[in-house]
This record gives structure tokens, C-alpha cells and sequence, in this order.
């Protein structure tokens, strides 16, 4: 099983399709919360934990959470880059993380659209840190109307810099997302999703995942979720779906609200 670790709610951002906008969690949980957190997960079954947040280079004792993550179980971790200066770097490159997975949701003025102004150079070289201290990295870019034409220039920029690592998510209309309109609508993912197949078929050098979890949902069945202050939930796309707190309630009992939540069918929709 798949879990993600939200360590903060904490962001230097505000991207326009930003899922955990509008779900403060209130308290986070301290480091040693977190390392018991982890290891009720590993118990469990959880054999790949991907840290995230918010921003989790937010936090000052990230490291120190990759570090007892990753000595545990196959651990990665998602940020948005822009915190990558060489001192991070250095110190990723000495735990033995899965993947760093940078989001990068267009090139130059495209990505600025989204994330900010300015965002594009300090993510670039925050890849660019990351890359020269030898972190095994990837990128993720989040499907919009405000990128959908412009997949090839992230393609390109890949293989310019030898990234075999590419995930491409479709936006879900769930936090900050429903404020603004840019999810695709059907014509642009099939035009975009047919282009994605047809650069995974020609080049077999490039690991290309496309997610459409509104198809395919795994939320529950293989992928949980932990809020920054401990709440399980079946999916970080769920943040309010609470189904009790790692810390606080058995296991079992949680178990057994996701299993309720997959039986009325409840989604992030």
C-alpha cells in the first residue's frame, strides 16, 4: 500500500489548482509524532510513503523525517523546488530517498501562470541543484487548460536534462481548483492523453505515468493519506474525509471508515 505524508499545511505558494488550499489542519505534528506516524504506517503495510505538504521544505527537520522514513520503507518526497538551494541538495543527496519529484507544470511564463510570478527560475534551479548533486529526480505537472498545449515544451526539457521520470495528473476540482477555471474539459484530455500514450510507445527511455483517478480511483483500495496533524484520510485529495487520526484510534477502526466511505462511493468530487 501507498500512503502520502502531509508533514505541512505551511506553503511559499499559491498555485491556482492547489488541492490542500482551504484545508488547514490546525496543529501539526511534531517530529516525533511524525517517526510514529511512520512506523504505525510500515506496521500496516504501507510500503511507499511519499512526504509532502503544503510546501515540506517548509519544515525545518524535513531531513531528519526523510531520514527515518526512508531507513524504514521506500520513502519520496514532492515539493514545488523553489527551496532547492545546493545546501538541500547536498543533504538529499546523502539519504537514500526513491525520488524528489518537483512540480513543473510548464515552461517559463506558462508555469509563472500557475505558481506565480517567478516561480519558473527558482523551480528550474532548484531542479538544476538537485540534478548536480545526483538526486534521483522527477517531475510532475498537473494537466490545466493553461498548459494542455504546452506538454511538448515540458517533454523537451526533460530529455534536454535527462529526467526519466514524468507524472502527469489530471486537475481535480477540489480546493483551490474550484475557485478558478482551468480543469480540461474531455476534447483537450483526449488530444493531451493521446499525445502522452504516443511519446510512452516512442520512447522507452522516459518512465511516463498518466493519473485520471476520476477512472481509476485507488483512494482506500491501495493509496491512503495523513493529514498534517495526523487525520487519515483515503486520499490527500480528500483532506476533509476524515476517517480518524493515526495517533489517536486503532488501526482497525480507521480501516473500517474507509471501507464504509468506498462502499457508499464517496469521491473527492
Amino acid at each position: 500500500m501507498f500512503s502520502t505524508l502531509r508533514v505541512t499545511s505551511q506553503c511559499n505558494l499559491k498555485c491556482l489548482h492547489c488541492y490542500s488550499a482551504n484545508s488547514d489542519c490546525g496543529k501539526e505534528l511534531g517530529i516525533d509524532e511524525i517517526k510514529s506516524a511512520i512506523d504505525i504506517l510500515v506496521d500496516n503495510g504501507v510500503d511507499h510513503i511519499t512526504i509532502s505538504g503544503g510546501e515540506p521544505f517548509m519544515r525545518g527537520d524535513i531531513f531528519e523525517i526523510l531520514k527515518y522514513s526512508s531507513l524504514k520503507t521506500k520513502t519520496g518526497i514532492v515539493c514545488n523546488g523553489t527551496l532547492i538551494d545546493k545546501g538541500a541538495a547536498k543533504a538529499l543527496s546523502k539519504i537514500d530517498i526513491s525520488r524528489l519529484m518537483i512540480s513543473v507544470d510548464g515552461i517559463g511564463a506558462v508555469h509563472d501562470r500557475v505558481r506565480g510570478k517567478e516561480t519558473y527560475s527558482r523551480t528550474e534551479k532548484g531542479i538544476f541543484n538537485g540534478l548536480s548533486y545526483g538526486v534521483p529526480l522527477g517531475v510532475s505537472t498537473t494537466l490545466t487548460k493553461l498548459n494542455c498545449g504546452h506538454i511538448l515544451e515540458i517533454y523537451d526539457f526533460l530529455k534536454k536534462n535527462n529526467i526519466s521520470r514524468w507524472i502527469i495528473e489530471k486537475l481535480k476540482p477540489v480546493g483551490r481548483a474550484m475557485e478558478s477555471d482551468i480543469c480540461t474539459r474531455a476534447k483537450e484530455d483526449e488530444v493531451v492523453t493521446e499525445l502522452l500514450m504516443r511519446l510512452k510507445a516512442e520512447d522507452r527511455d522516459m518512465n511516463i505515468s498518466i493519473f485520471d483517478c476520476a477512472n481509476n480511483c485507488s483512494a482506500g483500495l491501495k493509496t491512503i493519506s495523513v493529514n498534517p496533524n495526523g487525520d487519515v484520510t483515503p486520499c490527500a485529495f480528500m483532506p476533509q474525509a476524515v476517517c480518524g487520526n493515526i495517533l489517536t484510534d486503532s488501526w482497525g477502526a480507521i480501516a473500517e471508515k474507509i471501507g464504509g466511505l468506498r462502499l457508499k462511493g464517496s469521491t473527492c468530487f
